[in-house]
């Protein structure tokens, strides 16, 4: 059985792909946030510090802890919202790379596998 992380039906929040709280970090500028949540489209960085605002595109770096030593890629992302009540920032992946593409899927099928989604 081959699982991938793939796209769904559009939910009621406009989230087009399912979204998994399988802990990744991102580095944005020089500051390291943990993400709360994720999917092929997007990520959710909780306790954001900074200074981006929806519309802002920003480069990012993305700790994924697979199996081994873990990966990282790089990618650029547009802010589409920010919660000032409990500062996390939505963040849209902008044409994920295969490099990357590739390493969230496997990611998401280890924990499909080891039944921790």
């Amino acid at each position: 059985m081959s699982a991938t992380l793939a796209s769904g039906s559009q939910n009621a929040d406009r989230r087009r792909a399912r979204r998994i709280s399988a802990p990744m970090t991102v580095v944005i500028g020089n500051a390291p946030y943990a993400i709360g949540d994720w999917s092929l489209g997007g990520l959710r960085v909780l306790e954001y510090s900074g200074a981006l605002e929806p519309g802002d595109s920003t480069a990012m770096r993305v700790f994924v802890p697979t199996a081994g030593p873990g990966a990282l890629f790089r990618t650029n992302g547009e802010v589409r919202r920010k919660d000032e009540a409990d500062g996390s920032v939505g963040v849209a992946f902008n044409d994920l790379d295969s490099v990357a593409f590739d390493t969230l899927n496997r990611y998401f099928r280890e924990r499909l596998l080891r039944g921790v989604l």
